[in-house]
């Protein structure tokens, strides 16, 4: 087909020209349709009903065959063409988000009469969207426009265009990611093990961001924030959160957005009688610049859609937050008024110093959405509790202080607050009711009575019970409105907000009411795991074996529910379900979970066409138990096949391989998890210590392989050299090592045990680190010093660092008072800091400390502090235990040394002057003979004939003799 003078503009550009559309006669009424939100009048054109006939045909192929389905000749032989088959795609995607997710109530009912049966087409499409053994939600309504939507944009297109279309490969990824949103709600509530659509999805993107951010680029500031918004959320429901965060900031930067989480004074309860700090988010969206013209394509997009001051406008239409109704909590936080008693300026950037929190300017809407992405990332990647939560809040709570702009985005904060109100007691009531609140909401506005009865496949209707009234045609707003911010809000569909409720129920303690809603939705995996949860096992494999055998009794046992008498005791031990009902591999894993049989995951390995990684990762837990570490490395070795960005499948496999010896594979796996995942301080540590046990491998290769060499007079200078480089060098990989542990002690930076690695590794560098030594030792005396004291403190480590110090020159620095000071940064400053402020006040029993730090202050040349050190361990030494020493041989030897130590010490330091010109202890000779007498008067008699008490007999013999 020839290019399309369409191909490569922007989404703005493309959206502009609609209006401009409606004047040619083949676009006036397919266009003026989509801008009023009629998507039912296009999904009925002729060329809609081509496009399903050939999408009957699609859903018939294997997804090996789909890609080629589409040739030149089809549909689209003119831009004229092109832009029907664009406009159909984008109404078929939008008419698929207003059934399912936004309402209001839309009726698709006979928009496409299949050749065969009705169920049937809708069942392959259903199968159309499985992937890697995972299904989708089996009961979506309208999944046809979905398929239909998917087929245009992911399939035909890229197949007809070669995917210049920019625009269409924007709506690929948002279709891509919305497939890969709709597997993950159906496997547990984590995202599907599939990276098919992963990879397409970040294939695309990276092309956008070439397009899209590029100098050159059409793009208005408004789609470059969406667009970035959208990666977040994506990167959110990937898991990859630290590209989440940068898109956020991305976001942020593009729009000119300021926002900041800092303290201000107020109340938050009604018992309160002082301002205290209270968080909160200060934000303003940047000011427009009437200096700087719109574009032409601006201006059209804003006259062509429904614009932010008209569209977004929702004066008594937005859904009504509930109140929180505590006799403690005030409902918003009350701040206070004063002037002075502002927030504090310094920290804050210039735009918002001047802000009071409870009288901020409106934010535009794409800023509300960054600041409920922002809460949603942190809500997501922050562990539960109370202190978390508080930080989270505040930016839920800023887009609802404002002034509602937009049915759908005040729907979210709603929605974002709920989730974080969850985390604490006092707010998880309402938590609960405002979710069930939008639960209601959503429910009423995507069914009704007609819509209801249309979708006799569809999720089982229900008595719509609301807290609230619904709102009356009039009052609700419009789907254009609801439509316009939908991609960047990522707002759930309507069973997986269901499900959200059901879990959020549980977690109050309200298992009924959680299980009453998985049924409805017929959701048997949840529910199965809700019995399971409360200790009735038997239910639980009961309803699991019922969606994978038949029974015993005949086919006519399929038509009682699950709680009828006639199924209560029924084992369901037929033959099994052929073909496999949706979601066969995961039931068949919690199948297995619930039996612990090992041929359930292998069935579910099986069923999956070898595609589906949790049975493997199961079969590998399974075998690790059982110790058949070679089959466990087998299974989890298929599962980093199949998904290679699975960090805990890469742990596993590294964890086997060091137990068995492979410390090659065991390094390369716990790489690839750092390579997934860089903020686990575990897999740091594992890498470590598989790089430690290949440092040890080298080395004795490295010492068999010189004792051959050597033994040999035949392997020449050549053969030498090879067997040198065949392997690398041990002390690289010790280096190596070293930083892994580093680093995994960085991120676990209270666990001692990792920085008690750092040390060790540090120690055996040749030369030692003692850079690294010293960072670990007061990374250790900070953890374990206040609750063990001077048991913290590793001697041998201590007396290395110290010695390293007090054998190197005294460079730089200088005398202070007579006393040496080290230069800022050297080794020796930063010991003597961390032995004075760390050590020092935690020494009460061992005076092999003192000894140490007597040695340091003699390098000093502080001989008084030396002096007061080498007295100071005698007397623990004396002292110590009771006098002990008395009868104790091994108690006494130390007396003796301390005492000699002493002597030698007064011997030393006594005579040298201080820095005023007097001597450090004038009366030292007194002071020595008077500790040695005190020894030898307690010894005697216990242990008078000894070589220590001797030796102490002669050293007062020589003090008495120099005086």
């Amino acid at each position: 087909m020839a290019a399309s003078p369409l191909e490569n503009q922007s989404w703005d550009a493309l959206i502009c020209q609609l209006e401009a559309l409606k004047e040619i006669p083949e676009l006036s009424d397919i266009v003026a349709s989509y801008l009023n939100g009629d998507y039912k009048v296009i999904l009925k054109n002729a060329t809609s009903q081509k496009l399903f006939q050939k999408l009957a045909q699609f859903v018939d192929l294997s997804a090996e065959q789909q890609p080629s389905a589409f040739t030149d000749g089809d549909f689209a032989s003119s831009d004229v063409e092109s832009m029907q088959v664009i406009i159909t795609g984008l109404a078929a995607f939008d008419a698929f988000l207003q059934a399912n997710v936004t309402g209001p109530p839309l009726v698709l009912t006979n928009i496409y009469t299949p050749d065969g049966d009705v169920a049937s087409f809708t069942e392959k499409c259903l199968r159309s969207l499985d992937i890697d053994g995972v299904s989708v939600y089996q009961y979506i309504p309208h999944v046809e426009v979905f398929c239909l939507a998917r087929m245009v944009f992911a399939n035909y297109f890229p197949r007809i265009v070669g995917g210049n279309f920019r625009d269409c490969k924007w709506m690929r990824v948002r279709i891509n990611a919305y497939h890969q949103r709709l597997l993950s709600g159906m496997a547990g509530g984590k995202l599907s093990d599939s990276v098919f659509l992963q990879n397409q999805i970040e294939k695309d993107l990276k092309n956008l961001d070439l397009e899209i951010m590029s100098s050159e680029s059409s793009f208005s500031t408004e789609a470059k924030v969406q667009y970035h918004l959208e990666k977040a959320q994506i990167y959110i429901m990937q898991g990859l959160d630290f590209k989440a965060k940068e898109n956020v900031q991305m976001a942020k930067t593009v729009s000119g957005f300021n926002y900041a989480l800092t303290g201000a004074l107020g109340k938050r309860t009604k018992f309160q009688q002082n301002d205290l700090s209270q968080l909160v988010v200060l934000a303003k969206s940047k000011e427009e610049d009437a200096a700087i013209g719109e574009s032409s394509n601006l201006t059209a997009l804003k006259e062509s859609l429904p614009s932010t001051s008209e569209q977004d406008k929702t004066d008594g239409t937005a859904p009504t937050a509930l109140d929180l109704n505590d006799d403690t909590l005030f409902e918003s936080i009350q701040f206070a008024k004063t002037s002075s008693e502002k927030v504090e300026q310094s920290s804050l950037p210039a735009e918002l110093a001047e802000m009071t929190p409870d009288n901020q300017p409106q934010l535009k809407p794409l800023d509300q959405i960054t600041l409920l992405t922002e809460a949603t990332l942190k809500d997501t990647y922050s562990p539960l509790d109370n202190l978390n939560s508080e930080e989270i809040l505040p930016y839920a709570v800023r887009v609802l202080s404002d002034k509602p702009t937009n049915w759908q985005i005040y729907t979210q904060a709603l929605l974002v607050r709920s989730r974080i109100e969850s985390h604490r007691s006092r707010t998880q009531e309402r938590s609960v009711l405002q979710l069930q609140a939008i639960v209601d909401q959503i429910i009423a506005d995507t069914e009704n009575e007609e819509t209801a009865a249309a979708n006799a496949d569809g999720i089982p209707q229900i008595q719509v019970t609301s807290f609230l009234p619904r709102a009356k045609a009039d009052e609700s707003a419009p789907v254009t409105e609801r439509l316009r911010y939908i991609y960047p809000l990522h707002s759930p569909t309507r069973w997986e907000i269901e499900t959200e409720l059901a879990f959020a129920w549980s977690s109050a303690g309200s298992l009924v009411s959680a299980l009453e809603i998985f049924k409805r939705l017929r959701l048997w995996a949840e529910v199965a795991l809700c019995y399971f949860s409360v200790n009735q096992e038997e239910k639980a494999r009961q309803i699991v074996r019922r969606q994978l055998y038949y029974s015993s009794k005949g086919p006519e046992m399929d038509k009682y529910g699950i709680d009828d008498e006639e199924v209560v005791k029924e084992q369901w031990d037929g033959e099994m379900r052929t073909p496999p009902p949706p979601h066969s591999p995961r039931l068949w894993c919690i199948l297995g979970d619930l039996e612990q049989d090992p041929e359930c995951w292998k069935r579910s390995w099986e069923i999956s066409k070898n595609r589906y990684p949790r049975a493997q990762r199961t079969l590998g837990e399974y075998y690790t138990k059982q110790g058949d570490l070679e089959s466990a490395r087998e299974a989890y070795m298929k599962a980093t096949v199949v998904n290679r960005q699975n960090d805990d499948s890469w742990n596993r496999l590294g964890d086997i391989d060091l137990r068995v010896g492979n410390w090659d594979g065991a390094i390369v796996a716990f790489q690839q998890s750092i390579m997934i995942d860089e903020t686990d301080a575990k897999t740091y540590n594992n890498l470590g210590s598989a790089l430690l046990s290949k440092h040890a491998e080298l080395l004795h290769l490295q010492k068999a392989n010189a004792q051959d060499i050597k033994a040999s007079d035949e392997i020449d200078d050549d053969e030498e050299v090879a067997l040198q480089v065949s392997q690398p060098s041990p002390k690289d990989v010790l280096r190596q090592a070293l930083s892994a542990f580093k680093r995994g002690a960085t991120l676990a930076h209270d666990n001692w045990k990792i920085w008690d690695n750092v040390i060790t590794i540090a120690g055996r560098m040749s030369p030692p680190s003692f850079p690294e030594i010293l960072l670990g030792l007061r990374a250790v005396l900070r953890i374990r010093g206040p609750s063990i004291g001077e048991e913290a403190v590793d001697i041998d480590v201590l007396r290395a660092l110290i010695t390293e110090v007090i054998t190197r020159d005294r460079d730089g620095g200088e005398m202070v008072a007579g006393i040496w000071v080290p230069p800022r940064g050297s080794l020796a400053r930063a010991t003597i800091e961390l032995v004075d402020a760390e050590i020092v006040p935690l020494i009460t029993k061992r005076a092999e400390l003192w000894a140490l730090v007597e040695k340091l202050a003699m390098y000093r040349r502080d001989y008084a502090g030396a002096l007061a050190c080498a007295e100071k361990s005698w007397r623990m030494a004396t002292q110590s235990e009771g006098e002990k020493w008395l009868e104790d041989v091994e108690a006494w030897k130390g007396v003796a040394t301390a005492t000699d130590g002493l002597v030698s010490a007064l011997e030393n330091y006594g005579p040298m002057e201080r820095n005023d010109g007097t001597e450090v202890e004038k009366g030292w000779k007194t002071k020595a003979r008077s500790a040695v007498r005190g020894i030898l008067g307690k010894a005697k008699g216990a242990w008078e004939d000894t070589e220590e008490y001797e030796m102490l007999k002669g050293r007062l013999d020589e003090l008495k003799a120099a005086a």
